[in-house]
């Protein structure tokens, strides 16, 4: 199994009392090895859907789109909502910090 990794940034605000974050999103996807070649995956295919997505999310006041309050769990599942036709979409894990981040797998949605 090959892992692979499309990272991306959302600035964005939230709150009563406005204010500002930077999310590290980083949106994996597992293809098959078949004779040591991975080829299930198209970058060019699925890079223009993840950008279309994380521009929705990115300098903009996040709570008009997150249902619930937006925490960086509840990102995550937007963004794997979003993105969850994608064939072998794995997991998406949403950096709230330096120190902490949540992962999320796609069969969990």
């Amino acid at each position: 199994m090959a892992r692979h990794c499309v990272i991306r940034n959302i600035d964005s605000a939230h709150g009563k009392h406005i204010h500002g974050h930077t999310f590290r999103i980083e949106i994996n996807f597992v293809d098959k090895l078949v004779n040591n070649i991975v080829g299930n995956l198209n970058f060019h295919e699925i890079n223009p859907k993840i950008d279309l997505v994380i521009s929705r999310l990115d300098k903009t006041y996040i709570d008009d789109l997150i249902e619930n309050r937006a925490t960086v769990e509840n990102i995550v599942i937007y963004i794997i909502n979003e993105l969850k036709d994608i064939n072998n979409l794995y997991s998406v894990i949403g950096w709230g910090g330096r120190d902490k981040y949540v992962e999320i797998l796609r069969e969990e949605i």
